[in-house]
């Protein structure tokens, strides 16, 4: 095999050992490394063989790899048009979708949507507001209690709180988010403000329906754009599994 396949294939692999066991938070794109070593290997044993089948794999690889690059290039397109905030639309609710919490303490995306979140509500004094989470490991609480904790801490009154604790995932989420609207007498086809990260808004619309989730977005300080890079990029994907396997 030539060094002009493994040679890059070695440094994907350095690369990806470096963000899966070293700086954890980028765990994905580390994983992703790992793959494009593996598609570099493979392409270059393939390139340098003879004979029908090695064409036909080759080819085979090369129609995979445009296919999948167009995908994902649509997919990332449509992350990044939903990554903004929609002020001028009127709600009827605010959801806050769940994200880590330390101990009792948001962790760092929590902490972002909150203030988003908080910011958002600042001319919307009456409306209900839906915190949304289960506790999952390493937490004390639920997201939700966290949440619901942490607004009350910034003068929200509790009585417009309502607290979703059974969510495990993002399905889950918008699922037991809307049911508890709907308990509490809300039209689901009214207006309805999502706040979550960014990278996240697109895959939520899907998941709520899109002419009636309003986009509130958290977007995470400059100074973690590394972070912000890889979560766009894993939620692409994220899309995508949600778009094929509908999870």
């Amino acid at each position: 095999m030539k060094k002009r396949y493994w040679i890059p294939a070695a440094a994907a692999v350095l690369l990806g050992a470096l963000f899966v066991f070293g700086y954890t938070p980028m765990r994905f794109s580390g994983y992703l490394f790992f793959a494009a070593a593996a598609v570099l290997l493979v392409w270059g044993f393939l390139a340098g063989r003879q004979g029908r089948v090695g064409r036909i794999l080759w080819r085979l690889i090369l129609v995979c790899l445009v296919l999948g690059v167009g995908f994902f290039a649509f997919l990332e397109a449509q992350v990044i048009r939903y990554s903004r905030t929609d002020r001028e639309t009127e709600v009827s609710a605010v959801v806050i979708l769940g994200a880590g919490v330390n101990g009792t303490v948001p962790s760092l995306s929590l902490q972002v949507r909150l203030e988003a979140a908080l910011d958002y509500l600042r001319d919307k004094p009456d409306i209900p507001i839906v915190v949304t989470g289960s506790r999952g490991p390493g937490e004390e609480i639920s997201e939700a209690r966290c949440m619901a904790d942490w607004l009350i801490a910034r003068g929200v009154p509790e009585d417009r709180i309502l607290l979703e604790e059974q969510a495990d995932n993002t399905v889950e989420n918008i699922q037991f988010s809307q049911k508890l609207l709907a308990d509490k007498g809300i039209d689901l086809t009214d207006n309805i403000a999502v706040v979550t990260s960014d990278y996240h808004l697109y895959r939520a619309s899907l998941l709520w329906g899109v002419p009636w989730m309003v986009p509130v977005a958290a977007h995470m300080p400059d100074r973690f754009w590394p972070l912000t890079v890889n979560y766009y990029i894993r939620e692409a994907f994220a899309s995508a599994a949600l778009l094929v396997f509908g999870q």
